[in-house]
């Protein structure tokens, strides 16, 4: 209602600006327009009205005619129809600009679903690790209990493990808490190459049973890196399993793990290559969500690479010499002065 009124009072407003200027075409049209951005379409036409009767009996109706001519009949009609034309134009410049905000709105919605989707997927991903490893000791520590006599010491060993990959799955929760502080990854100077020992010796049950041969070469003289040690070995960790999985239906030529490290340009390379069925497209692999595993979530290198970058690092994949696929990334060197 409020809509309306404004527009009936543009039309009284507009005719002595009319008759004063005598530009009573132009005075209307300006009091239409107004209306139509302001109200929309039933304002406009309100004004429309209006202005055409006003329109007629002050600037076309000779005085003391009931009457018009001919040129004054043409005169209205164009001048209805110009009141007309820019009401219809400015709805629907309205009608497309409430379009494009309804769109826009739809957009960020699913934007926000599809976030809350990924950091899911993440989480999971990122936890499942852990505790697929402490169940795996639990039943390698029962095992060794339930022998005659019990192996204490393999028992133990399992144990130990047990604890390792329940402070792993902390160190995980703790650094997604960083994240929603916005914390930096907590970094210091250490040695990549225990990590790797680490890693190795991790995986080598499963890469005995799957008759793939691991190949280390670390330099002695290899320099310290600088970033978060447990999320550096998630990455490491993350490559190996890959590259192993990529293996797993090779049955035409040997099946060899290679993980190489050396110094480049300041910054410390990590090749990890693999004799598997390799990859298509390098430029999806780290998208969130792609995978070629029927069991996979897509989500291993898209994390990865994440660690990577905020490690001021860079993580890319390439086709091996003859098959499978060689995944690299470099972190910087520690210097003397962040020692």
């Amino acid at each position: 209602m409020k809509t309306y009124l404004l527009a009936v009072l543009a039309c009284v407003i507009a005719l002595p600006i009319a008759w004063k200027l005598d530009a009573p075409s132009s005075c209307f049209l300006l009091a239409a327009m107004a209306s139509s951005l302001y109200g929309g379409r039933g304002p406009g036409y309100l004004t429309a009205l209006v202005s055409s009767i006003l329109f007629d009996l002050f600037f076309l109706l000779p005085r003391f005619h009931f009457f018009h001519s001919h040129e004054s009949y043409l005169r209205l009609a164009v001048f209805i129809a110009a009141m007309v034309l820019a009401t219809e134009l400015i709805a629907a410049r309205r009608l497309a600009e409430e379009s494009l905000r309804q769109t826009q709105a739809k957009l960020a919605q699913a934007t926000q679903i599809a976030t809350i989707s990924e950091f899911s997927a993440s989480v999971i991903h990122e936890i499942s690790q852990p505790l697929s490893a402490m169940v795996a000791n639990g039943q390698t520590c029962v095992r060794w209990l339930s022998t005659d006599p019990p192996n204490l010491a393999n028992a133990q060993s399992a144990a130990e493990r047990i604890v390792r990959d329940g402070k792993d799955a902390g160190g995980i929760i703790q650094g997604l808490r960083s994240l929603f502080r916005r914390s930096p990854p907590e970094k210091t100077p250490f040695d990549l190459r225990p990590i790797v020992t680490e890693v190795v010796s991790l995986i080598r049950g499963r890469a005995e049973r799957e008759k793939i041969t691991v190949e280390v070469q670390l330099p002695k003289d290899l320099p310290k890196i600088i970033g978060d040690r447990l999320q550096l070995q998630q990455v490491l960790m993350n490559l190996v399993l890959n590259g192993m999985e990529s293996m797993r239906t090779v049955t035409d030529r040997p099946k060899t793990l290679e993980i190489h490290s050396r110094e480049q340009d300041g910054m410390v390379l990590t090749e990890i290559r693999d004799q598997g069925v390799g990859i298509a497209d390098f430029e999806k692999v780290f998208d969130a969500f792609f995978t070629t595993k029927e069991d996979g979530m897509g989500m291993g290198l898209s994390i990865c690479k994440s660690i990577i970058e905020a490690h001021e690092g860079r993580l890319w994949g390439s086709p091996g010499s003859m098959t499978g696929t060689v995944f690299s990334f470099a972190i910087p060197c520690a210097t003397e002065e962040r020692e």
